[in-house]
């Protein structure tokens, strides 16, 4: 479809849409578990994100997110901002903003690199190894050496030093998440992320396809790849190789992509 723009700004405008959507067209590619993100209808630059823990530290906490894209996203080399919404302890999160310190990963925005997808694979990681998040360094012995300084120097210090006292914080704060996990939306924005609890008679279509025999055979696991954790990022060398993985996606999409319809929850 061809656009008519009176000036450069419209235009300017019009693709950026269309990179957004191309952000969240690579999201939905990378099939992640547990932790969803979705542009506002509001906005595109203004994302709304949730994150289910099911093990380690903060298991069973349910955290939920904003993600704010540049003014100028993608070309700009300053880093999209990270909110947290639902109060959360960690040492990476500034507990006056409950802002996500990105630095760990990112030192810039590089555009042909970086994509959302990434934001929320460090989401993960930060949550599911909260120890290696820290972790500066490891001596030739063995030993791990934790950053001296983060956003919550409090969460720093009781993590490097007394894990059991941590993980009593932390579980504290997952009973409240819990508690909290089918309030009433905060906003009206038609792509607000809701959690809504089981009903049978609105999941029972669902369930009678999940137990017809077609389905049982097309999801049988000895027909499925072996599966993956997409919970942690080890190194930056891995990091470097998923971006290399995603560019050949990347230039793959753009000659294709059209406008799709985003899911609205």
């Amino acid at each position: 479809m061809w656009f008519s723009c009176k000036n450069a700004e419209q235009c300017a405008v019009v693709r950026q849409g269309y990179q957004v959507l191309a952000e969240y067209h690579l999201i939905e590619q990378e099939q992640l578990k547990n932790i969803y993100a979705i542009p506002s209808y509001a906005s595109a630059l203004h994302w709304y994100g949730i994150i289910f823990i099911h093990s380690g530290f903060y298991a069973e906490s349910m955290f939920r997110f904003s993600i704010m894209l540049p003014e100028n996203f993608p070309n700009v080399a300053s880093l999209p901002t990270v909110i947290f919404t639902t109060a959360c302890y960690h040492p990476h999160i500034r507990p006056q903003t409950q802002s996500l310190d990105l630095s760990p990963f990112f030192t810039e925005w590089r555009k042909d690199y970086h994509h959302v997808w990434h934001l929320l694979k460090y989401i993960q990681a930060i949550f599911a190894d909260p120890e290696s998040s820290i972790c500066s360094c490891v001596t030739p012995s063995g030993e791990r050496m934790f950053m001296e300084e983060a956003n919550n120097m409090e969460a720093l210090t009781i993590l490097s030093t007394d894990r059991t006292a941590f993980i009593s914080k932390v579980q504290q704060l997952a009973a409240f998440t819990r508690e909290h996990i089918y309030d009433s939306p905060t906003s009206n924005d038609p792509h607000y992320i809701v959690v809504e609890p089981f009903c049978s008679e609105q999941h029972e279509k669902v369930m009678k396809q999940l137990k017809s025999p077609s389905w049982n055979e097309a999801t049988c696991i000895d027909t499925l790849p072996p599966a993956q954790c997409l919970a942690c990022i080890d190194s930056s060398r891995q990091m470097d190789e998923e971006e290399a993985h995603q560019i050949a996606k990347l230039s793959a999409v753009n000659g294709r992509l059209k406008h799709p319809k985003l899911q609205r929850y």
